[in-house]
């Protein structure tokens, strides 16, 4: 009787196998360094439960990473479009314009394939909703961003009023608290550096249609953003799936990045000491001028920590190379022993360095989801977008980090690199990363939050 009963499960599983094996799902990517390892970490999961995968990606920023994912089909959409598009049209209007041009270019391929249940498309590219519509494909957006995020470009659309006046009342005003939005400033919307208040108002409204989808994935987790994750099933009223962070499911594959990793940062970062240095980097978009990059380079100095910096070739306004820094900083450079300079940082491993006791950081998503599940605090320097929501996050919802704003200045730098690594509230921010770090660790496991949510996503897609 065990021998036959252990049979028919195995009979079972095995027809439920088949039965998954049988729902193809194409999923697409926004074409960005920081939108896509969080979706190609999902498609692996997806696959590895037995779902056919394709992934449709666009001819901008492409490279290709199907050796990475052997066992996912891949397509490319020929959009037209080249970085110097990217750079006479700004990122905001060419995401519109991306998406413009994409949408009959899906249209036509899936007419011509036909051989699809499901779609999965980044909020970024919005172009699938209509053309699943049209061909009635069921639906799910990805958002690669906090579910607070999401709420917040809400928030913006609702009070856009608040940045079209200027003066100090107005500034003050953006000092208040968003209602219904706790602990939200006006001031922690997302805004952009990008382009203009229209062209993002017309992004976002785009972005935010996600009644008709049949649920919200977010590289997030309820033991972080429950209260968040509620109210966006109470906005759009459709189900959130809050599976994150994805790069730590058993499934997930390195994404290749865009920029090439200088791994000998890591045998630099063998020889300090404990918590000693402080990571830096602001990200694959944001700029910085030169005059705050120097103030910057002279106030790490001051503050007698050693430093990792990862400084993107191209990042910084009117400056080539480091070269042409102070002769101080060359100097440190030189000898090796307290800074350490590289052009793009094999992140994830640098941060669960034992060496690394603090980031300082742009508060990008990927960047505050590793922070947090790696146990490491943050200074935090939002430049533009969701970056001054997940700053609010870090600083007033978890307490892992404190913002510096206004004018950087050198002693500004030495006092919050000092306050971070070497004060008792940089000591008691990292005993709180560390628990947080905790929950996260255990929302992924087997019967925890994100866990639960993947296996309510495979059940879901199923059912549709």
């Amino acid at each position: 009787n065990q021998t036959r009963g252990l049979v028919e499960r195995k009979e079972k599983n095995k027809n439920i196998m088949d039965e998954i094996r049988q729902k193809r799902v194409l999923m697409i990517p926004a074409p960005f360094e920081g939108h896509l390892p969080s979706m190609m970490n999902l498609a692996s999961f997806l696959s590895s439960k037995g779902f056919a995968i394709t992934i449709v990606r666009t001819q901008y920023n492409f490279y290709d990473i199907s050796a990475d994912f052997p066992g996912i089909n891949f397509f490319t959409i020929d959009d037209g479009l080249s970085e110097s598009d990217m750079s006479s049209l700004g990122l905001l209007d060419f995401i519109l314009e991306l998406n413009s041009l994409c949408e009959p270019l899906l249209k036509e391929f899936l007419t011509l394939t036909d051989d699809f249940d499901f779609i999965i498309h980044d909020e970024f590219v919005y172009f699938p909703r209509q053309v699943a519509q049209d061909l009635n494909l069921p639906k799910m957006v990805f958002s690669a961003s906090s579910a607070a995020t999401s709420i917040s470009r809400c928030m913006l659309m609702e009070n856009q009023d608040k940045w079209v006046h200027h003066g100090e009342e107005a500034r003050s005003k953006l000092e208040e608290l968003v209602p219904k939005f706790h602990p939200f400033r006006y001031k922690d919307l997302p805004v952009t550096a990008y382009g203009s208040m229209e062209r993002l108002m017309l992004l976002y409204h785009n972005v935010s249609k996600r009644e008709t989808s049949s649920g919200i994935i977010h590289n997030s987790s309820n033991c972080l953003e429950n209260v968040f994750t509620s109210a966006a099933e109470d906005t759009w009223g459709v189900q959130v799936y809050p599976v994150g962070p994805l790069y730590m499911t058993d499934s997930a594959t390195t994404c290749p990045s865009l920029f090439e990793e200088e791994r000998n940062c890591l045998e630099w970062l063998d020889k300090q000491e404990t918590n000693s240095v402080i990571y830096i980097s602001m990200g694959s978009l944001a700029m910085t001028q030169k005059e705050e990059f120097v103030e910057m380079a002279m106030g790490l100095l001051q503050s007698n920590q050693p430093f990792l910096w990862v400084i993107r070739p191209g990042s910084i306004t009117g400056q080539n190379s480091v070269d042409s820094l102070p002769e101080q900083f060359s100097q440190a450079l030189t000898h090796g022993d307290r800074a350490f300079v590289v052009s793009w940082a094999p992140q994830k491993e640098v941060l669960r360095h034992r060496a690394v006791g603090g980031f300082w950081n742009h508060c990008g998503w990927n960047s505050s989801l590793e922070s947090i599940s790696c146990g490491v605090p943050m200074i935090c320097r939002p430049y533009s977008g969701d970056q001054r929501v997940n700053t609010r996050l870090m600083t007033h919802v978890w307490q892992t980090a404190f913002e510096v704003e206004g004018e950087l200045e050198r002693e500004i730098v030495e006092t919050a690199v000092r306050k971070l690594i070497v004060g008792d509230e940089g000591k008691e921010m990292r005993r709180r990363a560390i628990e947080l770090k905790k929950q996260v660790e255990d929302s992924v496991r087997i019967g925890g939050s994100s866990y639960s949510a993947l296996t309510s996503l495979v059940d879901s897609i199923m059912a549709l």
